[in-house]
């Protein structure tokens, strides 16, 4: 057992990721930066949209919204401005980040928020 493993959730895996994926690496990657960084799974909201990426807090054992296409950073950004304490973590694809939901990434850029 990895020390890493209190972070996932094991009954998850095996992962749903396509042959040659991404998502996996990007996974391994954000559980090792939680760890570094020591934040707390209370206190530690993983937000995400629909698609591939959305699939991604199914496997990290914290609290976790999923929002309509392109809103996952409104939604993250509402989660702040209600509680500032916590920390949220948003997973976006394309889609998310740069074609239906471009123009929120922008307004976040431009708030500012600790997202």
């Amino acid at each position: 057992m990895s020390k890493l493993d209190k972070y996932l959730r094991l009954d998850q895996f095996p992962h749903f990721a396509c042959s040659g994926c991404g998502h996996g690496i990007a996974l391994a990657s954000m559980v090792r930066a939680i760890d570094k960084l020591g934040l707390d799974q209370n206190t530690t909201v993983m937000v995400c949209a629909i698609g591939c990426a959305g699939r991604l807090p199914v496997y990290l054992d914290f609290p976790s919204i999923r929002t309509p296409h392109g809103r996952a950073l409104t939604v993250a950004t509402g989660i702040k401005l209600a509680n500032p304490k916590l920390k949220a973590i948003v997973f976006m694809g394309d889609g998310d980040a740069g074609a239906i939901g471009g123009n929120h990434l922008i307004h976040a850029a431009r708030r500012n928020i600790d997202l």
